[in-house]
């Protein structure tokens, strides 16, 4: 790393030729969602992290797309459900309970993780709710309107996609596994009893109720979707945001889809394999299904976005030349293989240039992350003995000029590697405002039209 500053360090300090467009001019048109241009960071275990909750976090953990596993930890203590317990049968029951309690608890730390994304999103919409009332009776609502759909949906993702799943399914598991591992000792017939309770309909219980409300959510969401897709046809016919919209709306859908039939087949399995051991079979697609779905939601659907504090104004050619300059922004960093800032400013590059793009397109949280962790330049903005630091744009201008070739070409490292897929979030939630925005103009005009 420290060699590729000092490479990029060089650069960085020459002058930078001009190119024809730049991607940091703001168009009149421009939809701004800044980030913060300050940050509280504090030094944890596990590294530094950011606790300023002023964002939409895609942070779901890998290791809940394992809960439908976790359902069919019982496999053992249903299928040998015999009195003296054969050993073969206390190993695989052992190994069952495990797995169902390891993948319990992750489950319901990703549910803290969860309630501070619905803290924030509530926050969110009861701002915009608000602005919304404050408005002047001449001044138009349609854009905060859009705003508090969008984030009604996020929210009620999260709740039920997430936070409800983790507790449904994570509570399930873990009767699953305690009644597993009670198996061990069926000897007993009050134990076998228990056993038989907890592991068979009472833990596959929390499952199958919330199979039933996920397909029902899951439902819903589709048919959003589908009428996104169907007035982007009418709406955006030859521009070049439209494909970007459908792909987006069909990795939606896709997910949904898959996701609510799996969990509708995952609470009729799992209340099946408490006599029937034949059940087991239904679960094994659903396992898989739940392991693809969490993949595909953390990689195709999900995305981080900042806390929106004013929206002024927005029209149809604000949101789609936003979702143009951003997706350019990412083709560039991504196809761009020379090791310089020339197709992102027109001449040379400062670093308050820099940091400005930085809160422009909401990267200066992770930058100041990728900083403080560099040894090149994070003594320039924290001391050794420091466990929280608050960083701003104002406090790294401050930083004597002999440091900010460093700085720079530490932020240009850091922009070619987490620029790209940050851009690529940004994109998804611009769609999101995008199709929302041209489903209620077509509602709003057939209320205009019965009149």
């Amino acid at each position: 790393m420290m060699d590729d500053i000092s490479t990029v360090t060089k650069e960085v300090t020459a002058p930078l030729g001009p190119v024809t467009t730049s991607s940091q001019d703001v168009s009149p048109n421009d939809l701004s969602i800044p980030g913060p241009d300050t940050v509280t960071l504090t030094k944890a275990t596990s590294g530094w992290l950011c606790t300023d909750d002023t964002r939409l976090r895609n942070n779901l953990f890998a290791a809940v797309g394992f809960l439908e596993l976790a359902n069919a930890g019982d496999f053992a203590a249903n299928v040998w459900n015999d009195v003296p317990v054969p050993i073969y049968a206390i190993v695989f029951m052992a190994i069952g309970g495990c797995s169902a309690f390891v993948i319990s608890i992750c489950a319901f730390f990703d549910s803290r993780k969860a309630w501070r994304n619905i803290k924030f999103l509530r926050q969110q919409r009861t701002s915009f709710k608000t602005q919304k009332q404050s408005l002047d009776n001449n001044a138009s609502p349609r854009g905060l309107d859009v705003l508090i759909e969008v984030t009604t949906r996020e929210l009620r993702i999260e709740i039920i996609n997430r936070y409800v799943m983790d507790l449904l399914m994570g509570g399930g598991a873990m009767l699953i596994s305690i009644g597993t591992f009670m198996a061990i000792g069926g000897a007993n017939p009050r134990v076998w009893l228990a056993s038989n309770i907890l592991s068979g309909y009472l833990g596959n219980a929390p499952i199958a109720l919330y199979g039933l409300l996920s397909s029902i959510w899951a439902a819903m969401v589709v048919c959003k979707m589908r009428a996104h897709v169907a007035v982007a046809r009418k709406e955006l016919l030859g521009s070049s945001v439209l494909p970007m919209l459908k792909r987006r709306c069909f990795n939606v859908q896709l997910f949904f889809i898959i996701n609510g039939t799996a969990n509708v087949l995952g609470g009729v399995g799992s209340m099946l394999t408490a006599e029937r051991w034949w059940a087991y079979v239904i679960l094994i697609p659903v396992i898989i299904s739940s392991i693809f779905c969490n993949i595909w939601w953390r990689h195709r659907v999900g995305y981080d976005r900042p806390y929106i504090s004013n929206m002024s104004r927005m029209d149809l050619d604000m949101i789609t030349e936003t979702l143009e300059a951003t997706s350019q922004l990412r083709q560039t960093i991504n196809d761009s293989t020379g090791t310089n800032m020339e197709q992102l400013f027109s001449g040379m590059a400062s670093l308050r240039d820099v940091l400005e793009l930085f809160v422009k397109y909401d990267l200066f949280e992770q930058f100041c992350l990728r900083m403080v962790t560099n040894k090149r330049v994070g003594h320039l903005v924290l001391k050794a003995q420091d466990a929280r630091v608050q960083i701003s744009v104002a406090s790294i201008l401050e930083v004597p000029e002999e440091h900010h070739p460093s700085i720079l070409a530490a932020a240009l490292i850091f922009l070619k590697k987490q620029g790209p897929r940050h851009m690529l979030h940004r994109e998804r939630f611009l769609i999101e405002i995008l199709g929302t925005y041209l489903n209620q103009d077509k509602e709003s005009q057939a209320v205009e039209v019965e009149k």
